[in-house]
């Protein structure tokens, strides 16, 4: 962390949030001047707030809500939201672009070949989305049925979340390299009455063919929901089964008409998420229209400064949460870029010229992402004059890395981390456009976010700069409606609820850096290393390691050490890059580099070298799994890995594997 900042806003008065103050100064008597006084009256008055932001973000419902919320002096049950009001997720997504700019482009497709990009405007994307909502009432879907994808980033996963949302149905994706396994866990669960896929992908410049799998996940979830009864190919050839036809068969034989958008309560649901699976089944994270819109709105508009003539790119894939927010880019009037394809194809600088060549304003990132970025070399010409603001999440964002930002791209362009999650499908804690930003650093809770760390006794200790548990402790606009399935209820109260009762326990480890006040993400709760009595979370030790050009990647778990197993050791995995070696030296180094940077108790018990890093699909390392391994710890199939056959090499460092290989010799 850094004491000077690396990003000082400017033309603060030009801001979305800057003109919401003022509105909330008029519209109740009140003074506030910083983002501090904003945000501590958002968490203080939480209806007032909820109304000055409804009011403020258009949300346009055709029946007026009594009051902004019932049940708001407790976290659970989660209070309700706007009781009274009717609206619709779709249309509140269409109705400002339609509004402002309607032949104005809503969203440009892209993929790895830079040559070829389909732009669509505002009422293209209007009449489409109505074609297929009459494609899904004609199969019977209506208010409160589910409509699954297995699509890639493009045009039709987008159509097929408004065609369900202007009806009223239930939206859940996932993306095409999840497995036949992982499909059929998700969707058993919500029971979807149509199924909309692509067969083929183009991924890393090598098309996929995706019939095996899907053939076995038709086929098996045909048994287990025999409410599904429509399975829709949208590309490529179709594979065998009753219930598969082409998507463009059933569309071209569908009598276009006119918009139709069903009224429903705030608090009707509007898509499924789910958790990450890697332990055991997935949950079904359930999220209601008007609570996902109003939480995006608020991050998009006040948060990111986003604004009708704004481009917004955020690297997702359709089974991220990232993907659901960044739809509502359009509710403001913006334009999204939707791509498909590889972000390191044919190398990660090609994101740069995607960037330039369509004008990106706002461009939503990861660390994974830049530090491939860092390794593989930047484009000559980093003039990028429409970009203004880098968002960066899915995993901690070390100092060395954001220094390279800056000392990289253009002055002016700041980069933001924040941490937030599919839970919420928004955010906890990020940046703002009025706040500086410093290295390594999340600067500030988000609006309406009670955000404190919590010790183990449940003691507040955020102004301590001790490192803790993050939870909030007042209800929020985008808290889930529930889990779907079976026990849905209970499973909601324990993953949120248990751990400290009656308050949102988040799950990630957390500290505030008196000083700055900005928050550093250490790591998952469940993750953290305790070698010695030492609690620490791995981004700690991650972001030192950012620091060595050598290293390509890097994993670092906790192994429970015998007779006891109370004490533990750290293990470091190393992925090296091209051309180096891991030899003494660089072992040295590194060892001193985090004695230095930490302590000596820090140091990892083993530092080994390894092919490759377990990542999820959504670019997050696989730290449980890895600890589970080697601990001895059978995993099964890792269902949610990107690349499951790493794992393997990880049983050769499970406690007593190098001594059984040595007595087979």
């Amino acid at each position: 962390m850094g004491s000077e900042p690396i990003w000082v806003p400017s033309n603060t008065r030009h801001t979305g949030i800057h003109t919401f103050r003022l509105y909330v100064n008029r519209t109740y008597s009140l003074n506030l001047q910083t983002y501090d006084d904003l945000h501590k009256w958002s968490v203080m008055n939480i209806p007032d707030f909820a109304e000055a932001l409804f009011v403020f973000a258009g949300i346009h419902a055709s029946t007026p809500y009594l009051r902004p919320a019932d049940g708001v002096d407790t976290m659970y049950p989660p209070p309700r939201w706007f009781p009274g009001a009717r609206l619709n997720y779709t249309e509140n997504i269409l109705k400002p672009g339609l509004g402002l700019r309607p032949n104005g482009i809503a969203v440009t497709v892209c993929d790895e070949d830079p040559s070829t990009s389909v732009d669509i405007t505002f009422l293209e994307l209007e009449r489409q989305t109505a074609l297929w909502a009459t494609a899904l009432r004609n199969m019977g879907v209506g208010v409160g049925d589910r409509v699954a994808t297995v699509l890639p980033n493009k045009l039709d996963c987008l159509l097929v979340l408004l065609a369900a949302g202007s009806i009223g149905a239930i939206f859940s994706s996932t993306s095409p390299d999840m497995g036949a396994t992982g499909i059929i866990e998700r969707y058993k669960q919500v029971r979807p009455k149509v199924l909309v896929c692509d067969t083929v992908v183009t991924y890393a410049g090598k098309k996929i063919d995706l019939r095996k799998r899907l053939f076995e996940a038709n086929k098996k979830l045909s048994e287990l929901v025999p409410e599904l009864q429509h399975t829709l190919v949208a590309n490529g050839p179709i594979f065998e089964g009753q219930n598969v036809k082409s998507a463009n068969s059933v569309l071209a034989a569908t009598r276009a008409t006119s918009p139709r958008y069903e009224q429903l309560p705030f608090d009707h649901p509007i898509y499924i998420l789910y958790t990450s699976g890697t332990t055991g089944t997935p949950k079904c994270i359930t999220h209601a229209a008007g609570r996902a819109l109003l939480q995006q709105k608020k991050e998009l508009i006040l948060t990111g400064d986003v604004k009708p003539n704004s481009t917004y790119y955020q690297y997702t894939t359709t089974g991220w949460m990232m993907w659901n927010w960044v739809v509502a880019v359009l509710s403001v009037g913006g334009r999204i870029i939707l791509y498909d394809g590889s972000p390191l194809h044919p190398t990660p600088s090609a994101q740069i010229e995607l960037i330039k060549k369509q004008d990106v304003t706002h461009w939503g990132t990861s660390p994974k992402f830049l530090a491939a970025l860092r390794r593989s070399g930047l484009p000559k010409d980093m003039d990028l004059p429409s970009l203004c603001h880098v968002g960066s999440a899915g995993s901690p964002l070390s100092a060395e890395l954001h220094r390279w930002f800056a000392d990289t791209f253009p002055a002016g362009v700041g980069l933001t981390s924040g941490s937030g999650g599919t839970d919420l499908v928004g955010g906890i804690v990020s940046g703002s456009p009025i706040t500086n930003i410093y290295p390594g650093e999340i600067s500030v809770p988000n609006l309406g976010m009670k955000v404190e760390i919590w010790d183990s006794s449940g003691r507040n200790i955020e102004d301590s700069g001790e490192k803790g548990d993050l939870v909030i402790t007042k209800p929020f606009f985008s808290m889930p409606i529930g889990f779907w399935g079976e026990n849905g209820k209970a499973k909601y109260r324990a993953a949120y609820f248990e751990q400290y009762p009656g308050v949102w326990y988040h799950g990630d480890f957390i500290r505030k850096i008196p000083g700055t006040n900005g928050y550093e993400i250490l790591g998952r709760s469940d993750g953290v290393l305790n070698p010695g009595g030492v609690r620490f979370g791995s981004a700690e030790i991650y972001g030192i390691l950012d620091k060595f050009e050598e290293l390509q990647d890097f994993l670092c778990v906790a192994q429970k050490l015998p007779p006891t197993f109370q004490d533990e050791q750290v293990l470091l995995f190393i992925m090296m890059a091209a051309g180096k070696r891991l030899d003494d030296s660089l072992l040295s180094r590194i060892k001193q580099e985090i004695s230095r940077s930490l302590s000596l108790r820090h140091v990892p018990g083993g530092i080994h070298e390894v092919h490759g890093i377990p990542y999820t699909v959504n670019g997050k390392r696989i730290e449980n799994l890895v600890r589970d391994i080697v601990a001895g710890k059978s995993v099964g199939e890792a269902r949610t890995a990107i690349n499951p056959e790493c794992l393997k090499e990880y049983e050769n460092f499970r406690l007593g594997a190098a001594e059984a290989a040595q007595s087979k010799l």
